[in-house]
């Protein structure tokens, strides 16, 4: 087994010690299987166990936002529910408590008309009856001595706020058992929404240190600083609005909360759409720039039924999901053109906008119940670190474009460069080198004629010094545009320029190279190239007397080494030299990775190694 693997089964162990507790089937009353009614409006006389609610709507499950909003108006703040259970069926339970999944906005729990309970309370106190029962994680609740009639009927009636998101929602159980189970189960929802929240929030701080990385590299022509300004203000939100929030007691004022949640959530849309256009190079119409108007004046419109403790109203929160639609549809619509045009920016535009637009028909399908029991958090708490990820994704494009064309432009300043050495070393091989060769067969011809007189010996250097000069213009040739490295591969090159060095410096040239490997023309010539300027470097530079040459396959990757014992110097110094910068270049173009290890006096060391 691999660390990794090992990894992943560690993980998994540990989500199976969280999420087990809440398959464990705890001896009790589960509630949610029976038929709770519901009306909305507000009395505390609802709570009284002798009320008759048989007037009031009747569902089969408590409590769900949707069912909230049918019928209220935007005054309507409160909705009530009442269940009918009986008491007997928890005779034999010692210590009966009420386990609830996680609620959202303010709960008052009635038992036989006597208030036992609060949770998430938008209404003062907001510490609730018991210290620390106001957070909407998954509470549990020991019922008060002598209020269950374990003898017969017993009436639970929860009095709900709604807030000003319209999400009043119950994700979790409803029963009444053992509380030494509750706490257990409790505790290990708890845990997991935790983990759960934990898990997306990363992911969006992830993104952010990304994005700025990105900015601190790029800060112009990019409009990555729109996206970091769209990170910045949904932050807060996220970081407030998860379960390791509440669970920390993070302590935010009830009439702020909607604000932040709302307000700021639409604020991030204006950086998104500068974003999103200066990225795919479209420019803002007027009517995009009303749409970033009217979301900037969301806050600002006036309201006649919001108040302190209810600060958005429902009117609002309409308001705002057509102007969110309105902004995703625009920037859906960018992305798929500069799709049809084959501009790879509007790829990970199009996979987020994507997201969002199946979370929204999962949502108006009904879906979104089944996310807040499973987790606890709706789609968005995925969609947007999604959506914000595939943001991210395409605000790194430009740099990789950037370096792309970096690497093109240095790829076609070497192949002039080769070109034009080719050129050189055969205008000097058929030109320079063949006028040589000339004048030397006319000056032993000219030897020949004075054969036994005083000028013989004038006639004899020259030709030796004719001699010296067209092995030079070979070796320079050669050095230029190597015949062998075209003719029998990399391998034999080595070779050859080996002896060469062999026999002109008097070194010792030790070489061990792999003639079954293959290279494409073009990376053969440029790790030919890398060569030559290595033992250029311990020749001239090093001052070795010994050079170590090896050319191997490892793994299915090549490794091309050159060993010298020469002065060395500190490595991990930055070098000017245009050497190694040009070995760095050329290391890069052909996709392979180049080590330079060395000290003072302790000899260099060059690696070149494939990275597949």
């Amino acid at each position: 087994m691999t660390p990794h693997h090992g990894r992943i089964l560690l993980l998994g162990i540990l989500l199976l010690l969280f999420i087990w507790p809440l398959g464990v089937q705890a001896k009790g009353l589960n509630l949610a299987e029976i038929p709770f009614r519901f009306t909305i409006g507000d009395s505390k006389d609802y709570a009284g166990p002798t009320y008759d609610d048989s007037g009031w709507a009747e569902y089969p499950i408590l409590l769900s936002g949707g069912w909230a909003e049918r019928g209220a108006g935007l005054d309507d703040r409160n909705f009530w529910q009442r269940v009918t259970f009986d008491g007997s069926a928890l005779a034999d339970i010692s210590s009966p408590a009420l386990h609830i999944g996680v609620l959202q906005a303010g709960n008052i729990f009635y038992l036989n008309g006597v208030e036992f309970a609060r949770v998430a309370m938008l209404d003062p106190p907001y510490a609730g009856l018991v210290s620390d029962n106001n957070m909407p994680l998954p509470r549990t609740f020991a019922f008060p001595p002598n209020l269950l009639n374990l003898q017969g009927e017993n009436v639970l009636a929860i009095r709900s706020t709604r807030n000003g998101l319209e999400n009043t929602f119950l994700s979790g159980p409803i029963e009444i058992i053992e509380e030494v189970d509750a706490l257990k189960k409790s505790n290990a929802r708890t845990a997991f929404f935790i983990l759960y929240n934990s898990l997306s929030v990363f992911v969006l701080v992830l993104a952010f240190f990304i994005t700025f990385g990105i900015w601190l590299v790029a800060r112009k022509d990019t409009g990555i600083h729109w996206l970091l300004i769209a990170f910045v203000v949904l932050l807060p939100v996220c970081l407030l609005n998860s379960s390791a929030a509440a669970y920390l007691e993070w302590k935010f004022p009830p009439a702020l909360f909607p604000f932040f949640v709302l307000n700021l959530s639409s604020y991030v849309l204006v950086p998104v759409i500068e974003f999103s256009a200066i990225h795919l190079r479209v420019r803002i119409r007027w009517y995009t720039r009303m749409l970033q108007v009217s979301i900037l004046a969301l806050p600002f419109i006036p309201d006649g039924t919001a108040d302190f403790l209810f600060p958005i109203s429902r009117a609002d929160t309409l308001i705002w999901s057509m102007l969110s639609a309105l902004t995703f549809l625009q920037i859906s619509i960018w992305a798929i053109r500069g799709a049809l045009h084959r501009d790879s920016r509007a790829y990970p535009v199009i996979v987020g906008a994507a997201v969002i637009w199946i979370s929204t028909t999962m949502s108006l399908l009904g879906l979104e119940d089944w996310a807040l029991r499973t987790t606890g958090s709706g789609f968005g708490a995925v969609t947007v670190p999604i959506f914000l990820l595939s943001l991210t994704w395409a605000g790194i494009q430009p740099l990789f474009e950037a370096k792309a064309r970096l690497a093109e432009a240095q790829s076609e300043v070497l192949r002039a460069q080769e070109h034009e050495r080719r050129r050189v070393a055969y205008d000097i091989h058929d030109g320079v080198g063949q006028w040589l060769s000339t004048i030397k067969l006319n000056l032993q011809m000219l030897q020949g004629q004075h054969r036994g007189t005083s000028a013989e010996s004038g006639f004899s250097e020259v030709v030796g010094h004719v001699d010296a000069a067209i092995s030079d213009t070979r070796r320079i040739a050669h050095d230029l545009s190597p015949a062998m490295i075209e003719k029998k591969g990399l391998a034999a090159a080595i070779r050859s320029h080996a002896d060469i060095i062999r026999h002109r410096s008097r070194l010792t040239v030790s070489v061990d190279v792999d003639d079954s490997i293959t290279f494409a023309p073009t990376v053969q010539g440029h790790l030919y190239r890398i060569f030559q300027e290595a033992l250029q470097n311990a020749v001239r530079h090093g001052k070795a007397t010994a050079i170590d040459i090896r050319l191997a396959q490892e793994k299915k990757k090549y490794c091309l080494e050159i060993k010298d014992n020469g002065i060395g110097f500190d490595s991990t110094v930055q070098s000017d030299g245009l050497g190694l910068k040009s070995m760095r270049q050329r290391t890069e173009l052909v996709g392979a990775h180049l080590d330079v290890i060395s000290s003072p006096a302790s000899g260099t060391t060059l690696r070149v190694t494939s990275r597949n």
